[in-house]
């Protein structure tokens, strides 16, 4: 295929067609249809997918594209042990998880009776987590009770003020009664 864009103009016409695509898919959302192209919101959007379409074809048949081999081996060197290289490498990612974990353990000083405390510790975590989660929900129970005791004591509070102002408005006539003679 003679025609080859670089890949500078591939990421731009990507950028402004994915541009177009989003500004055109913006004003189908929000029914913006300016009095001076009142279906700008459809061409953009058409126009926009008509031109990720193309790249997207165009990317498909584009040799540059092909021809990247990336060398898995520098970044996994893992991969090098299956094309030939020294045999007491690991070649499974098993075999190397095995032997990480085996020089983690060495180098720690890690036995199985630290593993076992460990795992211990854990399940106690676990299970002191489960009863202050038990308690909390105790203590929330206590916390609505008390709201709840709290509002009745004001109603029988106010109740009370009101019966007191009341019998003091009696009080207060007798006592004038009996200052009257």
């Amino acid at each position: 295929m003679a025609f080859q864009l670089s890949k500078k103009v591939n990421n731009a016409i990507y950028g402004y067609g994915a541009a177009i695509v989003i500004i055109g898919a913006l004003m189908k959302i929000t029914y913006y249809s300016p009095t001076w192209f009142p279906e700008i919101a459809n061409t953009m959007l058409t126009v926009g997918l008509v031109i990720e379409a193309l790249i997207f074809a165009y990317s498909a048949i584009d040799p540059s594209l092909q021809k990247e081999d990336y060398e898995w081996e520098r970044v996994y060197p893992i991969l090098r042990g299956k094309k030939g290289g020294p045999s007491g490498d690991p070649t499974t990612p098993q075999e190397l998880m095995s032997k990480n974990v085996e020089e983690m353990f060495k180098k720690y000083k890690l036995d199985e009776k630290v593993v076992q405390g460990l795992s211990q510790s854990i399940r106690d975590f676990e299970s002191s987590a489960k009863s202050g989660a038990d308690s909390a929900s105790e203590l929330a129970k206590i916390n609505k009770e008390f709201a709840n005791n709290a509002n009745e004591l004001t109603k029988q509070m106010a109740a009370l003020s009101s019966n007191l102002e009341t019998l003091n408005n009696v009080y207060g006539g007798v006592l004038n009664a009996m200052n009257r003679k």
